[in-house]
């Protein structure tokens, strides 16, 4: 397994940073799985947190850890050796056009926790 290499790494207008990572691999022969992927990580701060989770601040972060990763991939398979260095690179951009406003976005990060703590008391409900 190929290891992930960092591309680049954008600072955006609410503070957090956008990582893009090439996750490519081969499959067989010369043909590969082109894959970028963007990673956004949002620590667990008073001001990432919702106003309503701001109390549990201590219980949010022993659920969910100091930080929480926004991840997302694009790719495709069966794709010639040859090709992958373009398709990294339109990827990423098709990445960053789609993404970049709401990663961007000043409720990003609140909004990013309420969902994942959500989701964590959702699986711990079901585990009873």
């Amino acid at each position: 397994m190929e290891p992930a290499k960092l591309l680049s790494r954008e600072n955006l207008k609410n503070g957090l940073t956008l990582e893009f990572w090439d996750r490519s691999q081969p499959l067989t022969g010369d043909r590969w799985q082109a894959v970028v992927e963007i990673r956004v990580p949002v620590a667990l701060t008073p001001e990432t947190l919702p106003p309503e989770l701001r109390p549990q601040g201590d219980r949010v972060s022993a659920a969910l850890g100091p930080v929480v990763v926004f991840i997302k991939q694009e790719g495709r398979i069966f794709v010639a050796a040859g090709e992958i260095p373009a398709l990294v690179a339109q990827l990423q951009e098709q990445l960053r056009s789609s993404l970049a406003a709401y990663l961007a976005h000043p409720e990003f990060a609140p909004r990013f926790i309420r969902k994942k703590f959500a989701d964590y008391q959702e699986r711990k409900k079901r585990r009873q």
